[in-house]
């Protein structure tokens, strides 16, 4: 095969460059055939100075650091720092502290830092770049292709950049059997170009790792994350933490994840799977599956254990893990992502057990199935008539319905203060396990009013209740209720209050939060509107530290929901800011799809959703979801987040010329007066203000009130919501041609200038007259003067 092309990397050039003048030590790594020594060789030619050079592989370190000594200034590149010995690892702390100010180093390896080095990391001494870096990118990608004389559609770059993640060596391949087999099939050619790869991976990097760590990893490679606990379980090896401690030294293939947990790059995992399954029996490996699963059952981490019963094909397993789960985790929000378990079960075994009824009456309530899971509730009252009082299968049964009538959020807060109170009343049932677990009334949101069951309709006399059954409804909630008034109240004075100064609601909240210590959801909701309080005030910044802060202290044992919703709330705080940044990489990789799965308990995410098509004027998504969104908050009761739903909807229609709007935002104020909710509507601030002065609103006290905190709140945040596709959005490299392009060079010369081919720059000028939605350069040109980038 003839010499792969080579594409200058100058973005990534400039960047390392500068990183390596401002901080003087840099360590690059990444993964193995990543284009490492190919960057390394592009900073030595382009180094404005003198460049000595080290090979683990080929030279010796004794000379080298001789050599370094004696020439006194110049860039020192390091490669490789993989697994050193502990005196080159000594000697090269010494040499990397001794530098004087006109000498840089650049360190490169396939792993993490060495631990002997990473005191130097975590005093500044060294700047550290990863795999992320050394990736292609997506204009990377384009540029290398056309080299190959390949031009790729914008869709073709984001299947290869997801499926081969901008892996140097795997781009190669993949543009070599395009170039045997053509364009058409992308998608096959990346599947056999992933297949390759992971051939070579176990041919020629798996097998030069030691015996004992090969035949570690394979063991380890049917599970995507483990801890050092959890590998002694699987592979019955007390040395497994120190294996995998060298493993993650010398390689990229094992990392070290959060909580003390690591993962295999995904396509490691993958090969080291396949070679696993032609090596070992199907018995073998249904044992590792085994042991997997009764370490997650030990460890009461239910979910995860029935993930790998379910793999084994343990129905029975299964439906007994599935009634413990109900008393270990009686509503943490979880219970949805159970339904593959419940699926498992035939209805005649769920009829059987009152626990499992309860749980598939939530699964199907949390689904948006109001119908059926009314019916579960009805076949668990018919168990309750039919059983008779001495057997205990009744109690469970009596338990289950109590917490049912409680907690279906299909039925509102009808008559729920009533049952609460009812429940603190029976000692019998304070007593239940269920009880003393407790449930979450936040339905692992980070607000008590629009969780699993809506307030709004309390707010009106929050006072009254708080005094006459903060202590009866903490009672009735078990060990989830401590607290829970408190804050509750703290929420109502900070929704309802017209003053805009929410003391009352600041000490409130962190009564509860004193007192809530022990129940994280209960925890994380007040966090949540500590934050609200915060950015209600004006301090955005300090909002988002604490949201940053509670998503740092969550470990693998919260719900993942309540991860994911925390996450959420912070991309809304960040969109006060006018950054849409991060919610707008969500949207493209996490947000759920609405046309195939909904879930009560995705509410706060396809909010954020809704928003985000506003945004960036993605109209046509708009009136799909806000319809789904309205037949569940209506057929759920849920008037907080229906006054939302009729501001963003307000806000779209305004924005595209329809005179609907004004429906929306009447029926959106008609609600917030009648529950006396004033933040739901302030919250929105500049994206609705216009629309609030062009109405005829009475000159009463709660409009008055309302108008002033949303000023506030347009004056505090003024880029909220602010339309992101007036303009097209272009990427660095695009921008860059485009600039060029306006400031009137051709493109020979934005090729001599960027430092790539004029292929290259024929191609990204076509990218952006698709985006400018013109055909020809002069057209271009006009419409960049229309957007006011070319005076």
């Amino acid at each position: 095969m003839a010499q792969p092309p080579i594409i200058r990397r100058t973005e990534k050039l400039r960047a390392l460059t500068a990183l390596i003048r401002e901080r003087r030590v840099v360590y690059v790594s990444a993964f193995f055939y990543s284009g490492k020594t190919v960057l390394l060789d592009q900073l030595c030619d382009t180094w404005d100075g003198r460049v000595l050079r080290f090979d683990s592989g080929r030279d010796d370190w004794t000379a080298f650091r001789d050599r370094a000594a004696a020439a006194g200034e110049g860039l020192l590149v390091i490669d490789s720092v993989d697994d050193p010995s502990p005196a080159m690892v000594e000697a090269l702390a010494a040499l990397l502290v001794g530098l004087n100010e006109r000498q840089y180093a650049v360190l490169v390896g396939r792993a993490q830092l060495p631990t002997e080095l990473h005191r130097l990391c975590v005093t500044g001494a060294i700047a550290m770049l990863d795999k992320d870096f050394v990736m292609f990118d997506g204009e990377e990608v384009v540029q290398l292709f056309l080299e190959y004389g390949i031009e790729l559609r914008p869709a073709d770059v984001q299947l290869i950049l997801a499926l081969l993640w901008g892996w140097a060596f795997g781009l190669h391949m993949l543009a070599q059997h395009i170039l045997k087999r053509g364009l058409d099939a992308l998608r096959p050619l990346i599947d056999e170009t992933r297949s390759d790869i992971k051939r070579i991976l176990v041919s020629d990097v798996v097998q030069a790792f030691p015996e004992q760590e090969r035949q570690l990893m394979y063991d380890l490679s049917p599970f995507e994350r483990f801890s050092e606990e959890m590998a002694r379980m699987v592979t019955g090896r007390n040395d497994a933490p120190r294996l995998m401690d060298g493993i993650a030294r010398k390689s990229y293939m094992l990392l070290r994840g959060g909580a003390g947990e690591y993962t295999f790059v995904p396509i490691v995992r993958q090969a080291l799977f396949a070679e696993m399954r032609n090596l070992y029996t199907q018995d073998y490996i249904n044992g590792q599956y085994k042991r997997a699963a009764l370490y997650f059952e030990l460890h009461d981490r239910i979910p995860r254990a029935i993930a790998y019963y379910k793999t084994l094909g343990d129905v029975e397993k299964i439906r007994e893990l599935l009634i413990r789960d109900t008393f270990n985790r009686p509503a943490d929000g979880d219970y949805v992502d159970l339904r593959d378990g419940y699926a498992l079960l035939a209805e005649e075994t769920i009829r059987a057990y009152p626990e499992l009824m309860k749980g598939k009456c939530e699964i199907e309530c949390l689904q948006g199935h109001a119908e059926e899971s009314e019916r579960w509730y009805e076949a668990l009252d018919a168990f309750i008539r039919s059983t008779p009082a001495r057997d205990p299968r009744r109690q469970m049964a009596e338990d289950a319905k109590a917490y049912l009538d409680l907690c279906l959020s299909h039925r509102g807060s009808r008559n729920t203060l009533k049952r609460l109170v009812a429940a603190a009343k029976s000692p019998a049932l304070r007593q239940s396990p269920v009880w003393r677990n407790g449930f979450s009334v936040s339905g692992n949101g980070v607000s008590l009013l629009n969780g699993g069951l809506d307030f709004s309709r309390w707010a009106a006399h929050g006072w009254t209740l708080y005094r006459l059954f903060k202590r009866p409804i903490e009672l009735a909630l078990g060990r989830g209720g401590s607290g829970v008034a408190d804050i509750a109240i703290a929420e109502r004075e900070l929704e309802c209050d017209l003053d805009g100064d929410y003391t009352t609601a600041m000490l409130k909240v962190r009564e509860g939060i004193h007192r809530a210590a022990s129940d994280p959801e209960i925890h994380y909701a007040a966090i949540g509107i500590q934050s609200r309080i915060e950015a209600a005030r004006g301090n955005a910044d300090e909002a988002l530290r604490m949201i940053d802060n509670a998503i740092a202290t969550l470990t693998d044992r919260h719900p993942q929901r309540l991860r994911q919703n925390l996450w959420v709330y912070r991309h809304g705080l960040a969109l006060l800011r006018g950054d849409i940044g991060g919610a707008r990489n969500w949207l493209e990789t996490e947000a759920p799809d609405e046309t195939r799965d909904f879930v009560i308990m995705d509410r706060y995410s396809l909010m954020l959703k809704l928003r985000m098509y506003i945004i960036l004027a993605q109209r046509t998504k708009v009136p799909f979801l806000a319809a789904l969104l309205r037949q569940y908050f209506e057929s759920y009761d849920r008037p907080y987040m229906l006054i939302q739903l009729d501001l963003m909807e307000a806000v779209c229609r305004y924005r595209a010329g329809d005179e609907g709007w004004r429906g929306r935002m009447e029926e959106a104020l008609r609600l917030a007066k009648r529950y006396r909710l004033a933040r739901v509507v302030a919250d929105e601030g500049i994206a609705i203000i216009d629309m609030l002065n062009a109405m005829s609103l009475p000159d009463e006290p709660w409009e008055r009130g309302v108008l002033a905190l949303t000023r506030r709140q347009a004056a505090n945040y003024p880029n909220y919501m602010k339309q992101a596709a007036n303009k097209p959005v272009f990427t660095d490299r695009e921008y860059q041609v485009y600039s060029l392009m306006i400031a009137g060079y051709r493109n020979a010369k934005i090729a001599s200038i960027l430092n790539i081919s004029e292929r290259t720059v024929k191609y990204f000028c076509g990218l952006i007259y698709k985006k400018l939605d013109v055909t020809t350069r002069a057209e271009a040109l006009n419409r960049a003067a229309e957007l006011g980038d070319i005076r």
